[in-house]
């Protein structure tokens, strides 16, 4: 497995998280690649444009065939498989700009965005005609500049929602919130589900839950009882219920079968 993540600097980090490149040669002795959604929409580029598309409880199945796509209003957990090699690369937008992107979306699941913008039909050519891992990076790069634009106020106090909610790794309520930034919960909501295409709810509980994902991949010994003490849970019930809504299984579950795309987060 080939796995490169790259972060852009500023002002390009006002426009998305990060890019990243993922091959898997045998996918076959892989299997199903798990997804989680982290409020965050993505340009998805997929080299083979052949595979399937899993999610819900009950696992309902979307083939895709687009090379460039991103996923839309649907319910996790969510899997990926193809038949053969998985070739990825996916530009990951900032949340604040999710709807300066896709809010004309109609479709839910996979939605193909390959007529989007004819700039992501050459990019999708070019990043996999390229070898070096760098290379490709500076195509995305020059990419998302060619894409980028100002934010408007919404999205600039949206974006000082995610960031002190990023930095305070998800353990905020919407009630602090409304305090630090001296607005009402009721204004709060309605500018950051505009934006976002999320609630705020939703997106601090997200936040929380990767964030402990993250720490307990590299931390393995951390007991989950104790991380999530650590993560503000201090009844099971509750962080069981958060766990599945973001990762879409039990916590013993997921960690009993880490995702190798995890990897990339060491």
């Amino acid at each position: 497995m080939i796995a490169k993540t790259y972060y852009p600097e500023h002002p390009l980090d006002d426009l998305y998280r990060e890019c990243y490149y993922l091959h898997v040669d045998d996918i076959v002795g892989i299997g199903r690649i798990p997804v989680i959604d982290d409020c965050c929409y993505d340009f998805i580029f997929f080299k083979e444009a052949a595979g399937t598309f899993y999610y819900g409880n009950d696992q309902k199945r979307v083939p895709i065939t687009s090379k460039v796509f991103t996923i839309h209003d649907v319910t996790p957990p969510y899997r990926i498989e193809a038949e053969s090699s998985l070739t990825f690369f996916t530009i990951k937008l900032q949340p604040w700009v999710n709807a300066g992107f896709f809010s004309s979306l109609q479709e839910s699941g996979v939605v193909d965005v390959d007529g989007f913008d004819d700039q992501l039909r050459l990019f999708y050519q070019q990043v996999f005609e390229m070898d070096d891992a760098a290379g490709r990076f500076v195509l995305a790069e020059n990419l998302m500049r060619d894409m980028q634009f100002s934010l408007t106020p919404s999205m600039e106090l949206v974006r000082k929602i995610c960031e002190y909610i990023y930095e305070e790794q998800g353990k905020v309520t919407v009630n602090e919130l409304s305090d630090h930034f001296n607005r009402s919960r009721q204004y709060l909501g309605k500018v950051f589900k505009k934006e976002v295409m999320y609630t705020l709810k939703k997106f601090i509980i997200t936040v929380r839950i990767l964030d402990l994902v993250k720490f307990k991949a590299k931390h393995p010994n951390v007991s989950l009882t104790q991380l999530s003490y650590d993560y503000g849970y201090f009844d099971q019930a509750h962080f069981i219920n958060d766990f599945k809504k973001v990762c879409g299984v039990k916590p013993l579950q997921f960690f009993n079968n880490l995702p190798q795309f995890l990897l990339r987060h060491q």
